[in-house]
């Protein structure tokens, strides 16, 4: 008699708990939810398109890059004029800035770090993201870094910003 009781109680409360699932408070609830949901759109992050470039190195020059604070910064070159007062030396390799900008970053870290890559997206018609990856080292050195790349002339309007990364 007990397990008829007691089977007896769990249908009632199955039953209750179900009746209650139904009820029109709960469909009040979601019916405020999918209101808001309506006026709030879920935001998209923004996605950029790559971008084209060639690094641009000193390497197997007698040249330098000279008068970086190495403070994080970034510059947008257009032109050999501004170019050279970054540059010590004059075998440097050459660019067209009627058709080429240059975008030079650079940096300095409290430990040892080395450029692991570099990409560069369009986020909007005018706006950019340059992003930088460093490879952290245990080394505890203080490390300055460099990277130069060329693309496309930008416009006088165009903006370029910096995201530094350090895995």
């Amino acid at each position: 008699m007990t397990k008829v009781f007691t089977f007896l109680l769990f249908l009632f409360m199955i039953t209750h708990v179900a009746c209650d699932g139904n009820n029109d408070s709960g469909q009040e609830i979601k019916k405020e939810e999918e209101q808001e949901q309506e006026h709030e759109p879920e935001k998209e992050p923004e996605k950029g398109v790559d971008v084209p470039f060639a690094e641009y190195s000193l390497e197997g020059t007698s040249c330098q890059w000279v008068n970086l604070d190495f403070q994080y910064d970034f510059l947008v070159i257009n032109s050999d004029e501004v170019l050279e007062t970054y540059i010590e030396g004059t075998d440097y390799p050459a660019i067209d800035f009627s058709k080429q900008t240059l975008l030079l970053a650079y940096g300095f870290e409290g430990s040892g770090s080395y450029l692991d890559s570099v990409s560069l997206q369009q986020v909007s018609e005018q706006n950019y993201l340059m992003t930088v990856n460093l490879q952290m080292t245990i080394a505890s050195v203080f490390t300055e870094w460099e990277v130069a790349i060329v693309i496309d002339k930008l416009d006088v309007e165009s903006k370029v910003e910096l995201n530094i990364t350090r895995k």
